[in-house]
């Protein structure tokens, strides 16, 4: 994107803050620049990038609520392969698939997607039949849940990347799923878990027998806490990187590897099992504790990573952050922002002004226990350095105001410790964080809360 010459290029502070100094307050320096492409937040500078370095300790979670909170989890996770009837609301879905065939997007080559091709997608998607079956699947690969049966980005506007409307959710490689319908063409699958849908193409899943569900579902388990181990097994020539999150059954153990089974493709589209060394520095037993140990293994691994929406090209947005956050403790959050602050019993910040918003969530919030909503976007609270609240999020963008007074997209893209307001040393556009923040939610709360 061409930068427009803005009014004012901020100090670049030297030195690295520790936990416990004070964050120093923006400055505007006078001559006009234009802010650079790759332009770091202060905040991102200034604040310690790493959640060893955070002054706040960990609560830890007693045994009767990690127990409470381990059980929704498990009840969630495999309820594709529990559950007879359809997780979806399908009416919704239809008219979803419906929708998205009738406007008009841009396409990778930044030109309008034809209407022909809309046209065939959505008879491929064979909705005078759907659903069609009814069957236990599991992902084999990481993958992608798609409102359409194509993997082409939709995009509002040509200049819309990474934000391909089509993309729904990801899928982690042995996450259990429910078939619900095939592609006329039957190169896609239709699709669900707990708490999203789409279709995934088939090559990437496989369905698996009633009694080897029921098996892997009573199993011990490990998470993988390494963002993207490799996954290698050379007689299968099996060979994948599975996400931070990634719940693998435990089959044995050594001293330095863990044994774990994973799903591979078989005969007629089924699955059968394998067993795969995982070593010890890439995954623990799950469910994990939560303490400030474990909080900073997750969260470094998770911190900085690049933005992807729905987690597209395996990246992670703000609530897919939330989710791979807590998955490794065994504590389940929904797909979606409004579906994670409305998980449980939140509480309304509403009339209160920005002073008294701050003090409220640093009182009342619980560090790595609390989520912070506003419209379309979630963070975690992460305790507090002086007087002001830090989160962890990951932000695609802030935007700011060249000296002409027109908006523009200063790209954050990745996940970040920062304050309430970041961006705050650039002529913001539309206020910070703070101000539009409305809710709060301690997940420690939801525990013996029937959901």
């Amino acid at each position: 994107m061409t930068r427009l010459v803005i009014t004012a290029l901020f100090a670049l502070l030297a030195s690295s803050c520790a936990a416990s100094r004070p964050i120093p307050v923006a400055t505007v320096i006078p001559p006009n620049f234009s802010i650079p492409p790759d332009y770091e937040l202060q905040d991102v500078r200034e604040l310690p990038q790493d959640f060893g370095r955070l002054s706040s300790a960990v609560t830890s979670l007693d045994k009767a609520c990690q127990e409470s909170l381990l059980s929704e989890f498990r009840r969630k996770y495999y309820a594709p392969w529990s559950v007879s009837p359809q997780l979806s609301d399908l009416p919704r879905s239809i008219l979803t698939m419906k929708e998205h065939a009738g406007r008009d997007w841009y396409g990778e080559n930044r030109r309008k997607v034809p209407r022909k091709i809309l046209d065939q997608l959505l008879a491929n998607s064979d909705l005078e039949h759907f659903p069609a079956m009814n069957s236990r699947a599991i992902a084999i690969v990481p993958t992608s849940m798609r409102v359409l049966p194509t993997a082409d980005p939709f995009l509002v506007k040509a200049d819309d990347f990474p934000f391909d409307e089509l993309q729904n959710a990801g899928l982690k490689m042995n996450e259990p799923i429910r078939v619900l319908h095939f592609s006329a063409d039957g190169v896609w699958a239709f699709a669900e878990t707990a708490d999203a849908n789409g279709w995934v193409p088939m090559r990437d899943i496989g369905f698996i027998r009633e009694s080897m569900a029921a098996e892997w579902a009573k199993k011990d388990q490990i998470v993988i806490v390494e963002d993207f181990a490799p996954i290698r097994e050379s007689r299968e020539h099996l060979a994948f990187r599975a996400k931070a999150g990634t719940l693998f059954p435990l089959a044995g153990e050594s001293e330095d590897a863990f044994e774990v089974s994973v799903a591979v493709q078989s005969v007629n589209n089924g699955v059968r099992e394998i067993t795969v060394r995982v070593p010890k520095a890439s995954a623990r037993r799950f469910p994990l504790e939560l303490s400030t140990e474990t909080a900073t293994l997750i969260g470094n691994q998770l911190i900085g990573k690049p933005y992807g929406w729905g987690e597209l090209f395996q990246g992670r947005d703000c609530s897919a952050l939330m989710r791979d956050f807590f998955l490794p403790f065994g504590i389940w959050l929904p797909r979606g922002s409004y579906n994670q602050i409305h998980s449980g019993r939140y509480i309304s910040l509403s009339g209160l002004n920005n002073s008294e918003k701050e003090r409220f969530i640093r009182e009342k919030g619980v560090p790595f226990l609390t989520l912070l909503h506003m419209n379309g976007h979630i963070m975690l609270y992460a305790g507090s350095v002086g007087e002001k609240a830090l989160i962890f999020h990951s932000l695609w963008k802030v935007k700011v105001k060249d000296r002409e007074g027109q908006d523009l997209i200063q790209v954050v893209g990745k996940s970040i410790i920062s304050t309430l307001t970041p961006g705050s040393e650039l002529p913001l556009a539309n206020g910070t964080l703070l101000e539009k923040i409305g809710s709060m939610l301690v997940l420690r709360d939801r525990c013996g809360v029937p959901r």
